[in-house]
Protein backbone atom coordinates (compact mmCIF):
# COMPACT_ATOMS: atom_id res chain seq x y z
CA UNK A 1 0.00 0.00 0.00
CA UNK A 2 2.95 2.33 0.64
CA UNK A 3 3.89 2.59 -3.03
CA UNK A 4 0.28 2.94 -4.19
CA UNK A 5 -0.25 5.93 -1.88
CA UNK A 6 3.10 7.51 -2.69
CA UNK A 7 2.44 7.21 -6.42
CA UNK A 8 -1.13 8.52 -6.20
CA UNK A 9 -0.35 11.67 -8.27
CA UNK A 10 1.38 9.55 -10.93
CA UNK A 11 -1.68 7.29 -11.02
CA UNK A 12 -3.87 10.33 -11.72
CA UNK A 13 -1.48 11.45 -14.46
CA UNK A 14 -1.63 7.98 -16.05
CA UNK A 15 -5.42 8.07 -15.96
CA UNK A 16 -5.52 11.48 -17.64
CA UNK A 17 -3.26 10.17 -20.40
CA UNK A 18 -5.23 6.93 -20.81
CA UNK A 19 -8.58 8.71 -21.10
CA UNK A 20 -7.69 11.30 -23.74
CA UNK A 21 -10.08 9.74 -26.25
CA UNK A 22 -12.82 8.85 -23.78
CA UNK A 23 -16.15 10.55 -24.38
CA UNK A 24 -19.89 10.00 -24.16
CA UNK A 25 -22.84 11.76 -25.74
CA UNK A 26 -24.66 13.29 -22.77
CA UNK A 27 -27.10 15.28 -24.91
CA UNK A 28 -30.20 13.29 -23.96
CA UNK A 29 -29.05 12.35 -20.45
CA UNK A 30 -31.09 13.89 -17.61
CA UNK A 31 -29.77 11.80 -14.72
CA UNK A 32 -26.55 9.95 -13.88
CA UNK A 33 -26.59 6.92 -11.59
CA UNK A 34 -23.23 5.61 -10.40
CA UNK A 35 -23.33 2.17 -8.81
CA UNK A 36 -20.48 0.60 -6.84
CA UNK A 37 -19.49 -0.82 -3.49
CA UNK A 38 -16.65 0.12 -1.13
CA UNK A 39 -13.67 1.61 -2.91
CA UNK A 40 -15.47 1.37 -6.25
CA UNK A 41 -18.25 3.71 -5.08
CA UNK A 42 -16.31 6.50 -3.40
CA UNK A 43 -15.27 8.11 -6.70
CA UNK A 44 -18.97 8.51 -7.51
CA UNK A 45 -19.64 10.23 -4.19
CA UNK A 46 -16.72 12.61 -4.74
CA UNK A 47 -17.92 13.31 -8.29
CA UNK A 48 -21.33 14.19 -6.89
CA UNK A 49 -19.74 16.68 -4.48
CA UNK A 50 -17.51 18.40 -7.04
CA UNK A 51 -20.17 18.60 -9.78
CA UNK A 52 -23.38 19.75 -8.08
CA UNK A 53 -24.69 21.02 -11.42
CA UNK A 54 -25.01 17.40 -12.58
CA UNK A 55 -27.84 15.25 -11.27
CA UNK A 56 -25.76 12.40 -9.84
CA UNK A 57 -27.15 9.61 -7.68
CA UNK A 58 -24.79 7.10 -6.04
CA UNK A 59 -26.20 3.63 -5.34
CA UNK A 60 -24.70 0.91 -3.13
CA UNK A 61 -27.22 -1.92 -3.38
CA UNK A 62 -28.25 -5.17 -5.08
CA UNK A 63 -31.00 -3.43 -7.05
CA UNK A 64 -31.93 0.11 -8.16
CA UNK A 65 -33.56 2.46 -5.71
CA UNK A 66 -33.10 5.44 -8.05
CA UNK A 67 -35.37 6.03 -11.04
CA UNK A 68 -33.69 4.63 -14.14
CA UNK A 69 -35.14 5.26 -17.61
CA UNK A 70 -34.05 5.90 -21.19
CA UNK A 71 -32.68 9.32 -20.17
CA UNK A 72 -30.49 7.88 -17.41
CA UNK A 73 -26.76 7.18 -17.77
CA UNK A 74 -25.91 4.20 -15.59
CA UNK A 75 -22.24 3.81 -14.65
CA UNK A 76 -21.40 0.46 -13.05
CA UNK A 77 -18.08 0.51 -11.19
CA UNK A 78 -16.52 -2.70 -9.89
CA UNK A 79 -12.77 -3.01 -9.77
CA UNK A 80 -12.70 -6.81 -9.76
CA UNK A 81 -15.73 -7.09 -12.02
CA UNK A 82 -17.05 -9.83 -9.74
CA UNK A 83 -18.70 -7.84 -6.94
CA UNK A 84 -21.99 -9.62 -6.37
CA UNK A 85 -23.97 -6.44 -5.64
CA UNK A 86 -22.72 -4.80 -8.85
CA UNK A 87 -23.58 -7.83 -10.96
CA UNK A 88 -27.05 -8.05 -9.41
CA UNK A 89 -27.64 -4.33 -9.94
CA UNK A 90 -26.53 -4.59 -13.56
CA UNK A 91 -28.98 -7.43 -14.23
CA UNK A 92 -31.87 -5.48 -12.70
CA UNK A 93 -31.07 -2.11 -14.26
CA UNK A 94 -30.07 -3.15 -17.78
CA UNK A 95 -33.72 -3.60 -18.76
CA UNK A 96 -34.48 0.07 -17.96
CA UNK A 97 -31.80 1.85 -20.00
CA UNK A 98 -29.39 1.19 -22.83
CA UNK A 99 -27.10 3.99 -21.63
CA UNK A 100 -24.71 1.88 -19.58
CA UNK A 101 -20.98 2.38 -19.07
CA UNK A 102 -18.70 0.07 -17.08
CA UNK A 103 -15.53 0.83 -15.13
CA UNK A 104 -13.70 -2.37 -14.20
CA UNK A 105 -10.50 -4.35 -14.54
CA UNK A 106 -12.24 -7.47 -15.84
CA UNK A 107 -14.31 -10.29 -14.39
CA UNK A 108 -17.92 -11.20 -15.06
CA UNK A 109 -18.96 -7.56 -15.37
CA UNK A 110 -16.62 -6.97 -18.31
CA UNK A 111 -17.91 -10.13 -20.01
CA UNK A 112 -21.52 -8.94 -19.59
CA UNK A 113 -20.75 -5.45 -20.88
CA UNK A 114 -19.10 -6.92 -23.99
CA UNK A 115 -21.92 -9.36 -24.57
CA UNK A 116 -24.55 -6.64 -24.24
CA UNK A 117 -22.59 -4.21 -26.42
CA UNK A 118 -22.08 -1.53 -23.76
CA UNK A 119 -19.09 0.79 -23.52
CA UNK A 120 -16.49 0.42 -20.77
CA UNK A 121 -13.08 1.53 -19.56
CA UNK A 122 -10.63 -1.08 -18.29
CA UNK A 123 -8.71 -0.19 -15.12
CA UNK A 124 -5.11 -1.35 -14.57
CA UNK A 125 -4.90 -4.58 -12.60
CA UNK A 126 -2.96 -5.38 -9.44
CA UNK A 127 -4.30 -2.72 -7.07
CA UNK A 128 -6.32 -3.12 -3.87
CA UNK A 129 -9.72 -1.64 -4.91
CA UNK A 130 -9.46 1.18 -2.37
CA UNK A 131 -6.11 2.32 -3.81
CA UNK A 132 -7.28 2.88 -7.40
CA UNK A 133 -9.39 5.93 -6.49
CA UNK A 134 -7.24 8.49 -8.32
CA UNK A 135 -7.60 6.58 -11.57
CA UNK A 136 -11.33 5.93 -11.22
CA UNK A 137 -12.09 9.52 -10.27
CA UNK A 138 -10.14 10.82 -13.28
CA UNK A 139 -12.14 8.47 -15.54
CA UNK A 140 -15.43 9.82 -14.15
CA UNK A 141 -14.34 13.44 -14.53
CA UNK A 142 -13.37 12.82 -18.14
CA UNK A 143 -16.45 10.73 -18.85
CA UNK A 144 -18.83 13.39 -17.56
CA UNK A 145 -17.23 16.07 -19.71
CA UNK A 146 -15.43 17.97 -16.96
CA UNK A 147 -12.07 17.97 -18.77
CA UNK A 148 -11.04 21.43 -17.59
CA UNK A 149 -10.89 20.16 -14.01
CA UNK A 150 -8.17 17.69 -14.96
CA UNK A 151 -6.24 20.17 -17.06
CA UNK A 152 -5.69 22.42 -14.03
CA UNK A 153 -4.27 19.70 -11.76
CA UNK A 154 -0.76 20.42 -10.47
CA UNK A 155 0.56 16.86 -10.60
CA UNK A 156 4.16 17.87 -9.91
CA UNK A 157 3.29 19.73 -6.72
CA UNK A 158 0.98 16.93 -5.59
CA UNK A 159 3.87 14.47 -6.01
CA UNK A 160 6.15 16.71 -3.95
CA UNK A 161 3.65 16.65 -1.10
CA UNK A 162 3.18 12.88 -1.37
CA UNK A 163 6.93 12.32 -1.20
CA UNK A 164 7.07 14.50 1.93
CA UNK A 165 4.16 12.68 3.59
CA UNK A 166 5.87 9.31 3.01
CA UNK A 167 8.47 10.20 5.67
CA UNK A 168 8.17 9.56 9.40
CA UNK A 169 9.32 13.13 9.96
CA UNK A 170 6.16 14.44 8.25
CA UNK A 171 3.22 16.24 9.85
CA UNK A 172 0.97 13.36 8.78
CA UNK A 173 2.99 10.86 10.80
CA UNK A 174 2.89 13.22 13.81
CA UNK A 175 -0.90 13.40 13.51
CA UNK A 176 -1.13 9.60 13.29
CA UNK A 177 0.93 9.28 16.49
CA UNK A 178 -1.64 11.42 18.32
CA UNK A 179 -4.69 9.56 17.02
CA UNK A 180 -3.86 5.95 16.06
CA UNK A 181 -5.01 4.59 19.44
CA UNK A 182 -8.23 6.63 19.48
CA UNK A 183 -11.66 6.55 17.87
CA UNK A 184 -11.46 9.45 15.38
CA UNK A 185 -14.55 11.53 14.73
CA UNK A 186 -14.20 13.12 11.28
CA UNK A 187 -15.92 16.42 10.58
CA UNK A 188 -16.24 18.12 7.19
CA UNK A 189 -18.52 20.71 5.68
CA UNK A 190 -21.45 19.37 3.71
CA UNK A 191 -19.77 19.81 0.30
CA UNK A 192 -16.85 17.59 1.39
CA UNK A 193 -18.89 14.85 3.05
CA UNK A 194 -17.50 12.31 0.56
CA UNK A 195 -13.96 13.12 1.72
CA UNK A 196 -14.92 12.53 5.35
CA UNK A 197 -16.50 9.23 4.39
CA UNK A 198 -13.39 8.27 2.41
CA UNK A 199 -11.20 8.80 5.48
CA UNK A 200 -13.61 6.80 7.63
CA UNK A 201 -13.36 3.89 5.17
CA UNK A 202 -9.56 4.11 4.90
CA UNK A 203 -9.20 4.06 8.69
CA UNK A 204 -11.47 1.00 8.75
CA UNK A 205 -9.51 -0.89 6.09
CA UNK A 206 -5.93 0.35 6.28
CA UNK A 207 -5.66 1.14 9.99
CA UNK A 208 -8.12 -1.44 11.38
CA UNK A 209 -9.76 1.38 13.36
CA UNK A 210 -13.38 2.25 14.03
CA UNK A 211 -14.40 5.79 13.10
CA UNK A 212 -17.36 7.82 11.90
CA UNK A 213 -17.87 11.00 9.90
CA UNK A 214 -20.31 13.88 10.34
CA UNK A 215 -20.77 17.32 8.78
CA UNK A 216 -21.09 20.91 9.90
CA UNK A 217 -23.38 22.59 10.72
CA UNK A 218 -25.53 19.45 11.18
CA UNK A 219 -23.19 18.05 13.86
CA UNK A 220 -24.11 20.98 16.13
CA UNK A 221 -27.80 20.10 15.94
CA UNK A 222 -27.60 16.54 17.31
CA UNK A 223 -24.20 14.82 17.57
CA UNK A 224 -22.81 17.34 20.04
CA UNK A 225 -25.49 16.42 22.58
CA UNK A 226 -24.35 12.79 22.57
CA UNK A 227 -21.03 13.94 24.00
CA UNK A 228 -22.76 14.94 27.25
CA UNK A 229 -22.69 11.29 28.36
CA UNK A 230 -20.70 11.16 31.61
CA UNK A 231 -19.26 7.72 30.78
CA UNK A 232 -17.13 9.01 27.86
CA UNK A 233 -13.42 8.34 28.37
CA UNK A 234 -11.40 11.36 27.21
CA UNK A 235 -8.49 9.19 26.03
CA UNK A 236 -10.70 7.26 23.62
CA UNK A 237 -11.82 9.96 21.14
CA UNK A 238 -10.11 12.44 18.84
CA UNK A 239 -11.53 15.04 16.45
CA UNK A 240 -10.33 15.36 12.84
CA UNK A 241 -11.59 18.50 11.08
CA UNK A 242 -11.09 18.62 7.30
CA UNK A 243 -10.71 21.99 5.57
CA UNK A 244 -13.43 23.94 7.38
CA UNK A 245 -13.65 27.27 5.50
CA UNK A 246 -17.12 28.83 5.78
CA UNK A 247 -16.72 31.62 8.42
CA UNK A 248 -19.67 30.56 10.55
CA UNK A 249 -18.53 26.94 10.43
CA UNK A 250 -15.03 27.98 11.53
CA UNK A 251 -16.68 29.58 14.58
CA UNK A 252 -18.67 26.38 15.13
CA UNK A 253 -15.47 24.30 14.95
CA UNK A 254 -13.66 26.47 17.51
CA UNK A 255 -16.62 26.55 19.91
CA UNK A 256 -17.14 22.77 19.54
CA UNK A 257 -13.46 22.13 20.32
CA UNK A 258 -13.84 24.24 23.45
CA UNK A 259 -17.01 22.41 24.55
CA UNK A 260 -15.44 18.98 23.95
CA UNK A 261 -11.94 19.67 25.28
CA UNK A 262 -12.63 17.53 28.36
CA UNK A 263 -14.15 14.73 26.27
CA UNK A 264 -11.48 14.23 23.58
CA UNK A 265 -7.75 13.53 23.65
CA UNK A 266 -6.92 15.85 20.73
CA UNK A 267 -8.30 17.81 17.80
CA UNK A 268 -6.65 18.67 14.52
CA UNK A 269 -7.65 20.78 11.53
CA UNK A 270 -6.35 19.51 8.16
CA UNK A 271 -6.28 22.35 5.65
CA UNK A 272 -5.53 22.62 1.95
CA UNK A 273 -2.35 24.69 1.34
CA UNK A 274 -3.10 28.10 -0.17
CA UNK A 275 -1.11 27.31 -3.32
CA UNK A 276 -3.54 24.45 -4.10
CA UNK A 277 -6.77 26.21 -3.17
CA UNK A 278 -7.85 27.52 -6.56
CA UNK A 279 -8.64 24.30 -8.43
CA UNK A 280 -9.24 20.59 -8.00
CA UNK A 281 -5.62 20.06 -6.92
CA UNK A 282 -6.72 20.83 -3.36
CA UNK A 283 -9.17 17.94 -3.33
CA UNK A 284 -6.57 15.51 -4.68
CA UNK A 285 -4.16 16.82 -2.04
CA UNK A 286 -6.68 15.95 0.68
CA UNK A 287 -7.24 12.46 -0.72
CA UNK A 288 -3.51 11.75 -0.69
CA UNK A 289 -2.98 13.33 2.75
CA UNK A 290 -5.78 11.27 4.30
CA UNK A 291 -4.54 8.06 2.68
CA UNK A 292 -1.12 8.69 4.23
CA UNK A 293 -2.81 9.39 7.56
CA UNK A 294 -4.61 6.03 7.45
CA UNK A 295 -1.39 4.30 6.35
CA UNK A 296 0.66 5.71 9.24
CA UNK A 297 -2.12 4.87 11.73
CA UNK A 298 -2.02 1.28 10.47
CA UNK A 299 1.77 1.25 10.70
CA UNK A 300 1.67 2.48 14.30
CA UNK A 301 -1.06 -0.04 15.13
CA UNK A 302 1.23 -2.80 13.81
CA UNK A 303 -1.44 -4.27 11.52
CA UNK A 304 -1.32 -5.74 8.03
CA UNK A 305 -2.44 -2.67 6.10
CA UNK A 306 -3.22 -4.60 2.92
CA UNK A 307 -5.28 -7.34 4.57
CA UNK A 308 -9.10 -7.29 4.74
CA UNK A 309 -9.58 -10.56 6.60
CA UNK A 310 -13.18 -10.07 7.74
CA UNK A 311 -14.28 -9.16 4.20
CA UNK A 312 -12.58 -12.27 2.86
CA UNK A 313 -14.33 -14.46 5.45
CA UNK A 314 -17.68 -12.84 4.67
CA UNK A 315 -17.29 -13.39 0.92
CA UNK A 316 -16.45 -17.07 1.43
CA UNK A 317 -19.52 -17.59 3.61
CA UNK A 318 -21.76 -15.78 1.12
CA UNK A 319 -20.47 -17.77 -1.87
Amino acid sequence: MFNEIKNFPAQVADAINDTKDLSLDLGKIHRIVIMGMGGSAIAGSIMKDISPHLEIIVERNYFPNAIIDEHTLLIISSYSGNTEEALSYYRHASSFTKNIFGITSGGELLESLKKDNHDFHILPQGYPPRSILGYTLAVLIKLLDEDELLELLNIELLQEYSNKFSLESSEVFALAKKTHSTFPVIITEEDLSSIGYRLKCQLNENSKMLSYNVTLPEMNHNDIIGWENKLIDKSFFSLIWIDITWPQNVKRMNITNEILKHKTSSNHHIQIPSKLKNDLSGLFYLLNYLDWFSYWCGHLNNVDIDAVESIDILKKKLA
